[in-house]
């Protein structure tokens, strides 16, 4: 987080396309549900979830480990998905990879995931019933797969996303995956169809190590076709590391009959097309060329393509999303391309239809969200400022009424390129002056008690708290709030883990974690909420409970308990901005401004508190305005035109 950004706005906090096909009836009516918490780095399933016969759509973004649930209540020819958090709760919890897939035929989607700390993957069963959804554990903590004279982990890594298909056409489930040097595919067979005439078993062979007989490069993502020669023709990088990563996912694309190849690599955004020139016995790629061909992926970091119909007309669409387990290699935002089959199963005719599939319906910043509430237009209301890993602080206004608020996105309000820091000033000793809570990378906290124009440091270690968890990350990344709940003061820490911390605050060196109030405060939570949780924590619509707003690293926000509308998501509202330039900034004693169009007639001052310093009529374009003696810091110019045109300028002192 920027260290400049975030202290604007916590000061701020205390101041109180067309379709594609002609024949949609309604071609993107995702219902709008701006609190889902934003999407990254997405793989993509299919379930019936409510029972209605009709797949809905399961999202899980890597960063941060989230499965969203999505039912489909669209007709033919029509995309329209609704969220729901239902079902969460029955799901087990997934780390980096998952793969929806019915390997016993029975109809209902069985689930692949990787098995952290152990290289591997382990398999739930999906026994559900018509009146309940439920998944029991069937392999852990590995799958194996004979190989080299024993059944042995069949290799999974964190990086590496397989392709589980049906591969010899005898109707189970065998899987594609990298060996352990990263070059040649492996085939692992599945021999339950053979062995005992059914595809409900688990039971593999390594029967290829060069699956199509490609090879991927050591040192980038190239393809050398036709070769399987094992070390002899391609050498390892200087450093001897296998490579960090590739998607795999194969369909016939060309209409042959022949599964074709799809592979995307680390550090690269496109997706690879490789063609089968084989036959249904041997694989062999002989052709390859950059995918979709008209309108190629270049989506980040190691796209991951998944096949599936998404608009109800039979046949498959295409969604992509990056796949890097780096959660800095995303940039947030369009990070789910959605590409519509304009062709048929057969001989699919893919064009890129939104690079922002779901993500239009939600509030997303990017990378990272971290919210806070302020009334920034002094009508009374409380709007809401959302700050981002990229420096951008997007703005929120409260349209709505004082028992009934409702947001509507504004516009970025501000730009910084700063060091990462995250700082909340309140009166903690009620004092009368404000006080300086700071959290960073350690976990920790920091306290500065304020005594007017500066803070003096108390500890580094505020509350003996520490929120890192060493089996998530080495990193904490504390993100304190302080907020009043029936005269006790609290102190709530969001994490790199993602859960929110509680804690009383009191003249004690350690203090009390009272998780058990959240449930008083604001009903059921989640126990974590995906990566680096902040939290915003008011009365917004005047009930005498409090709201919660809690974003995430996917660049979203949750809220709880209460409802309330959004608009004009991802499409901020257009304002006539007059161009004016102040300077110096940094300031010293005074401010000089220059407007190019309009006149100005008013100039304010205030901190960011929302306390006024100044306020001065002058005329003309140009002004330069006088200031008292200011303590270092950050502080808010309003300058007003001729037209009642208003401009906001942060400038620092």
């Amino acid at each position: 987080m920027k260290h400049f950004l975030l202290t604007v706005l916590f000061f701020m906090a205390l101041a109180s396309p067309a379709p594609c096909q002609a024949t949609f009836r309604s071609p993107f009516s995702v219902s709008r549900s701006p609190w889902v918490g934003g999407l990254n780095a997405c793989q993509f399933g299919r379930m019936d979830l409510d029972g209605d016969g009709q797949k809905d759509l399961l999202v899980f973004d890597r960063h941060g480990n989230r499965l969203l649930c999505f039912l489909n209540k669209g007709g033919v020819q029509e995309i329209d998905y609704q969220y729901t958090n239902v079902y969460n709760g029955v799901f087990p919890d997934f780390k980096d990879w998952v793969v929806f897939a019915d390997y016993d035929g029975d109809g209902k989607e069985d689930i692949f995931t990787y098995s952290q700390g152990w290289a591997g993957m382990k398999v739930y069963r999906n026994v559900s019933t018509a009146e309940q959804l439920d998944f029991e554990l069937v392999v852990e903590p590995y799958l194996t797969s004979y190989q080299g004279g024993g059944a042995v982990n069949l290799l999974a890594t964190n990086a590496d996303y397989p392709a589980i298909a049906d591969l010899d056409g005898d109707g189970d489930l065998d899987i594609l995956t990298f060996g352990v040097m990263g070059t040649f595919i492996e085939k692992h067979l599945n021999c339950s169809m053979e062995r005992y005439g059914c595809r409900d078993s688990l039971v593999f062979e390594r029967t290829e190590m060069c699956w199509g007989r490609v090879a991927e490069s050591e040192e980038n993502n190239l393809m050398y076709l036709d070769t399987c020669l094992f070390g002899r023709g391609l050498m390892l990088s200087a450093e001897g590391f296998r490579h960090r990563g590739a998607t795999v996912a194969v369909r016939d694309l060309d209409g042959d009959g022949l599964l074709d190849l799809l592979l995307a690599d680390v550090d690269y955004p496109g997706l690879t097309a490789l063609y089968n020139g084989g036959d249904p016995s041997q694989a062999l790629m002989v052709r390859q060329e950059d995918f979709p061909p008209q309108q190629p992926v270049q989506l980040h970091s190691m796209p991951v393509p998944y096949f599936t119909d998404v608009n109800n007309d039979g046949f498959d669409d295409l969604l992509v999303s990056p796949f890097d387990p780096d959660p800095m290699a995303s940039v947030g935002v369009e990070s789910v391309w959605l590409y519509l089959n304009h062709g048929t199963n057969e001989y699919p005719d893919f064009q890129l239809y939104t690079k922002s599939f779901l993500q239009d319906s939600m509030i997303d910043v990017g990378k990272g969200a971290y919210p806070k509430f302020m009334d920034w237009d002094a009508d009374g209301l409380l709007d809401l400022l959302v700050a981002d890993l990229d420096g951008r602080i997007t703005f929120f206004r409260n349209v709505g009424t004082s028992s009934q608020p409702e947001f509507a996105q504004m516009s970025e309000a501000l730009e910084e390129d700063l060091e990462w820091s995250e700082r909340c000033y309140f009166d903690v000793d009620q004092d009368g002056l404000l006080d300086l809570v700071e959290g960073n990378e350690s976990g920790k906290l920091t306290y500065y008690h304020g005594r007017g124009n500066g803070f003096d440091w108390v500890t580094d270690f505020w509350g003996g708290i520490d929120v890192r968890d060493y089996n998530t990350s080495y990193y904490g990344y504390s993100i304190p709030t302080l907020f009043y709940y029936e005269g006790q003061l609290l102190l709530c820490v969001g994490s790199e883990q993602g859960k929110l911390f509680l804690y009383k605050v009191s003249g004690d060196p350690v203090f009390e974690e009272v998780d058990n109030l959240w449930e008083k405060i604001c009903g059921d939570m989640p126990s974590t909420f995906g990566m680096r949780s902040a939290a915003a924590v008011a009365d917004l619509n005047n009930d005498g409970q409090l709201e919660i707003v809690v974003g995430n690293f996917a660049g979203g926000l949750q809220l709880y308990n209460a409802e309330i509308a959004v608009n004009n998501l991802g499409l901020p509202e257009t304002q006539e901005a007059i161009n004016v330039m102040i300077f110096p900034n940094p300031v010293q004693s005074q401010i000089r401004m220059v407007s190019k169009e309009d006149d100005i007639l008013r100039v304010m001052v205030s901190d960011l508190w929302g306390r006024k310093i100044l306020e001065r009529p002058v005329s003309g374009r140009e002004a330069v305005l006088e200031l008292p003696e200011l303590s270092h810091g950050v502080y808010l110019l309003t300058l007003v035109f001729d037209r009642g045109l208003v401009n906001r300028i942060f400038f620092k002192r």
